[in-house]
């Protein structure tokens, strides 16, 4: 079985691991020892706050495969991005440049750098084992965050946004970074994107351009992987689009991969769990698969299992209430998988 819950320090040997392998792309998560110890700081001292409305707080979970208790893979929320330095993307939009005279009318997309997410919850860091990346694991630990915000609603804004990682060759160069960003920064991907996940963002908006940035100016390599993303990704990308989130004309400044958005009440793992009480089976459960979550705040756990959904609750094989440490008559939330 699989569990889901917060990361705790002694998870950050693991938390390297996973950092290391997932490789150039993933900002939010850097292979850097220092930012992961502070990731996990900020999210043990986000669930012992009391919140009224969402501040800077971040929330990090673990993916731990419980027949050997190693942890397998990790995610995280931003209850708000923008909050001490303003969160930049690329707006897609027109231009139009008319000509009466030579009956000329041309609409040329164009990138404009803004922060209109500023301000924004923002799911990161969906990072998993290559070993464990199945449908069970990867759904479980994506939408474990959306059960988590469900039940703490206050925590969060009603608009959530996810950046999904964009296309980068074998080698982690990314063609529109090569096309546009180099020029400015003087520096390789692999460095500003490291750079993006370890520091503060003052450099961005220090040295990204100001002006709006015409796409057929670019090189056809790089106008053909704006909002692309990357193939590591398309599973990640795949659940989220299930959820219910959509492209709304946002990718990323460094690598162009696509920003995608929802109204939180309306997605799916929200907009369809339940809450009751945990029931015991007496036999072995041949009801559909369930993510099934339990605690408030540092004891938050979510794990996926059959049960079989009754009038009184949710009844639960033993093995189930085992992982979660919960008992019969214990509040749980749940949604099926």
């Amino acid at each position: 079985m699989y569990l889901v819950r917060p990361a705790d320090f002694a998870d950050l040997p693991a938390l390297e691991r996973l950092a290391q392998q997932a490789g150039v792309g993933i900002t939010n998560f850097p292979a850097n020892r220092e930012r992961l110890n502070d990731k996990i700081a900020s999210s043990r001292r986000s669930l012992q706050t009391d919140v009224v409305q969402p501040g800077n707080e971040s929330y990090l979970f673990v993916l731990v495969n419980t027949n050997s208790n190693e942890i397998v893979g990790c995610c995280g929320i931003d209850a708000m991005v923008g909050v001490d330095t303003p969160f930049y993307s690329y707006r897609i939009d027109e231009v139009v440049h008319a000509s009466p005279q030579l009956q000329i009318h041309n609409r040329i997309p164009a990138l404009f750098l803004c922060h209109d997410y500023s301000g924004t919850s923002r799911l990161i860091a969906l990072v998993v084992d290559k070993a464990h990346q199945n449908p069970t694991a990867m759904s479980l630990l994506s939408r474990a965050r959306l059960l988590f915000m469900a039940r703490h609603p206050e925590r969060f804004t009603k608009r959530l946004f996810a950046e999904l990682r964009g296309e980068n060759d074998k080698h982690g160069q990314s063609a529109f970074w090569d096309a546009l960003g180099k020029h400015f920064f003087t520096m390789d991907f692999k460095k500003a994107d490291y750079l993006s996940g370890v520091s503060n963002k003052h450099f961005i908006a220090e040295l990204m351009p100001r002006y709006p940035i015409y796409v057929p100016t670019l090189p056809e390599a790089a106008q053909e992987v704006i909002g692309v993303v990357h193939e590591e990704s398309s599973q990640s990308a795949d659940i989220l689009l299930n959820e219910g989130f959509e492209f709304r004309g946002y990718v990323d400044i460094f690598d162009a991969g696509p920003t995608i958005e929802a109204r939180t009440e309306s997605l799916h793992t929200i907009a369809q769990q339940k809450m009751g009480k945990a029931l015991i089976l007496t036999e072995n459960s041949k009801g559909p698969m369930h993510l099934i979550s339990a605690g408030h705040l540092e004891t938050f756990r979510v794990t996926a299992a059959s049960a079989e959904p009754q009038v009184a609750g949710l009844a639960l094989e033993k093995i189930t209430q085992e992982t979660l440490s919960i008992s019969s008559g214990s509040r749980i939330q749940w949604v099926v998988l």
